[in-house]
């Protein structure tokens, strides 16, 4: 049986990680949030609650919520690359 409070976490990480990717690690850039769901093949509304929580942890700053817009933060930054470092 999976874990689903695992699972969230891994689709958190993956999501942050991904947009790190897409905008190659620079906090001046904006992406849709829902570009990078559909990348990773989750739910709109469940890019929703992850970018929801990764702005309250500061990760991201969202830009447009109604649209959800989003650029990575330095300190999105660096919980990336202290993950892929580790």
């Amino acid at each position: 049986m999976t874990d689903p409070i695992r699972e969230r976490r891994a689709r958190r990480a993956q999501f942050l990680e991904q947009l790190y990717r897409r905008v190659d690690g620079s906090v001046s850039e904006f992406i849709a949030a829902q570009e990078i769901g559909a990348e990773l093949g989750v739910e709109p509304a469940e890019a929703r609650r992850i970018f929801e929580y990764l702005e309250e942890k500061g990760f991201v700053k969202v830009d447009d919520h109604r649209e959800g817009i989003l650029r990575i933060t330095a300190a999105g930054i660096d919980e990336v690359e202290s993950r892929l470092l580790d």
